[in-house]
């Protein structure tokens, strides 16, 4: 196993585990010849020869997929395999910075009008993969990635803009053959059951599955039980309000009966297209024909609704404000919003309780953006939004995942994604009310947007010296967290660790940019002195205080060192 901060074949620097399989590990590293770009590099252990072998012809085979995609759309890149070492295989290949659609199906069912881009996206991918002559045998949401985009991917109001799917695994495809064991039950035909030949409708019957557990968010039943064929009517059953076009597309594509199936992915294509088309046409209707009523009863509703939700509502936040356990409370704050969106006390106690362990999660990240971003609309009219935006924010930049052992990476994820919140939080209300809280958002965004363009992967889109910027952002931030409502030690601290990181990696290019040595190291003294006057308390703020102190050192020893 590789630890963090080695260097695998002069290139790429391991950050942390992403994963784990049986006899391989994920790592994120950072491929220092491409300006850090984020890079996923699999070790397979050569234990068994066979796992080398099979990672392999798999990762050929994903080249091979990614270089006919004239689009570069659906696979990731591989980068090269380093075969130098006797005990392991090393594969590197681009990052996906993503999610399973597995995962994203464990908050909610994927909603019709994404659902539909996705099918044909995952149609398009197995269409593909039968013009090269090969079968998938083993599509499911868990081989299949859902990119982040946290301008687009995060605002759940709006899935459509959801990030492209990128798909992983192929290490089950085929050519056509017979006695294939490598399945999975809830996704599986009948004929992968009883080992007979497989072919392209395989596929179809496994993607219809795929999008039956998409529609429902109900993974499908196991096709057999101990040891007996289990029928597609009894593995996929519908709810009676469920789009009546994709229910007759998933029935046709599970049917037991090979011959009843769709004969290709272009003719399913071809109904998923129809069924999205008459979807916009029926949607159209709908709403023009309510909006007449809605007009007529959008007043009378809305005075009723408050009327009858009064005592109820109270009620509901009291069992919030009462619950002991950090479950209950989070259970109790959810139904608060979900009666009311509009209710802005209710994030900022759910974003308070995420706080409380120093872990924004991913659970925790679900449920907070799936409760902002489907009452958005209501939450905006509360006078109190800027504040939950501005709490979004620091919750992004300095909790989200922090203590995990990927905590340096993460956060920077993080910085990036809080800069949307602390955006939406810089409004000319908010800077009269809140003026500290609107001028630490304003540098928020200006050391986020500088995050961001370092995450890019082209130099030329470098070009732009940002290091002037930079430094008078760091600068400021430093007078701001001690003059300002900033908040708790933790959050003091990580702010003075953000900047003492920032110097560390770019003393030479403040330096060709005029910032003198001798202001850089007046800086870092500023930060020493203030960190040591602070008495962190808790695990977190020690560890902070301490990463700050240890490497003051040898930040100043490079200052000097560069004179």
């Amino acid at each position: 196993m590789l630890n963090k901060g080695f260097v695998l074949g002069n290139r790429y620097k391991i950050v942390n585990i992403v994963g784990k399989g049986g006899t391989s590990v994920v790592y994120r590293a950072l491929d220092m010849r491409a300006n850090d770009a984020q890079r996923a590099v699999k070790e397979v252990m050569k234990t068994n020869g066979s796992d080398a072998y099979n990672a392999r012809q798999e990762s050929l085979l994903i080249k091979e997929f990614y270089e006919k995609d004239v689009k570069n759309s659906f696979f990731p890149n591989i980068i090269e395999i380093i075969d130098n070492d006797p005990n392991a295989l090393y594969i590197v290949q681009d990052y996906i910075d993503g999610v399973s659609m597995e995962k994203l199906l464990e908050y909610d069912p994927i909603r019709q009008k994404t659902l539909l881009r996705y099918a044909k996206d995952i149609c398009s991918v197995m269409s593909f993969i039968h013009k090269c002559g090969l079968i998938h045998s083993d599509m499911k949401p868990d081989n299949i990635m859902v990119m982040r985009n946290y301008e687009d991917f995060e605002n759940a109001r709006h899935p459509e803009k959801y990030g492209k799917l990128k798909f992983i695994d192929f290490g089950s495809v085929i050519e056509r053959r017979e006695g294939t064991f490598a399945y999975t039950p809830a996704y599986a035909a009948p004929e992968q059951f009883r080992k007979e030949e497989l072919d392209e409708k395989t596929d179809i019957f496994n993607i219809g599955a795929t999008y039956y557990h998409m529609l429902t968010g109900k993974k499908p039943m196991n096709v057999s039980v101990n040891g007996r064929l289990v029928s597609s009517a009894e593995r996929f059953v519908f709810d009676k309000n469920m789009n009546a076009a994709m229910v007759r597309i998933i029935r046709k594509c599970v049917n037991d009966d090979r011959a009843k199936r769709y004969r290709s992915c272009d003719e399913l294509y071809a109904d998923l297209d129809k069924a999205e088309n008459h979807t916009y046409v029926k949607a159209a209707g709908i709403i023009a024909g309510l909006a007449v009523l809605s007009l007529a009863f959008s007043a009378f509703a809305g005075v009723m609704a408050k009327k009858g939700r009064s005592d109820d509502f109270n009620k509901l936040v009291e069992k919030a404000e009462n619950a002991n356990s950090y479950e209950m409370r989070a259970a109790a704050f959810e139904d608060v919003i979900d009666a009311d969106g509009s209710y802005s006390d209710a994030y900022l106690k759910l974003i308070e309780l995420y706080k409380n362990d120093h872990v924004f999660d991913e659970k925790e990240v679900g449920q907070i953006l799936r409760l902002v971003n489907e009452n958005i609309n209501e939450l905006r009219k509360d006078p109190h939004y800027e504040e939950v935006a501005y709490e979004l924010g620091i919750l992004y930049w300095y909790y989200y995942f922090y203590g995990d052992t990927s905590s340096s990476e993460s956060s920077t994820t993080g910085k990036i994604a809080a800069v949307k919140w602390f955006r939406e939080a810089q409004t000319a209300e908010f800077r009269r009310r809140e003026p500290d809280k609107y001028d630490i958002a304003h540098v928020y965004c200006t050391i986020g947007d500088f995050y961001s363009q370092t995450q890019k992967k082209e130099n030329e889109l470098l070009k732009k010296n940002y290091s002037q910027e930079l430094w008078e952002g760091m600068n400021e931030l430093n007078e701001l967290v001690e003059t300002a409502n900033a908040g708790s030690d933790i959050i003091i601290l990580e702010t003075y660790k953000t900047i003492i990181n920032l110097e560390n990696s770019n003393i030479n290019e403040f330096s060709r940019s005029g910032i003198s040595l001798a202001q850089q190291r007046s800086l870092m003294d500023k930060i020493l002195a203030k960190t040591e006057k602070i008495n962190a308390e808790g695990d977190s703020a020690r560890e902070a205080k301490e990463y700050i102190l240890r490497n003051y050192n040898s930040i100043t020893e490079l200052i000097e060192g560069s004179r």
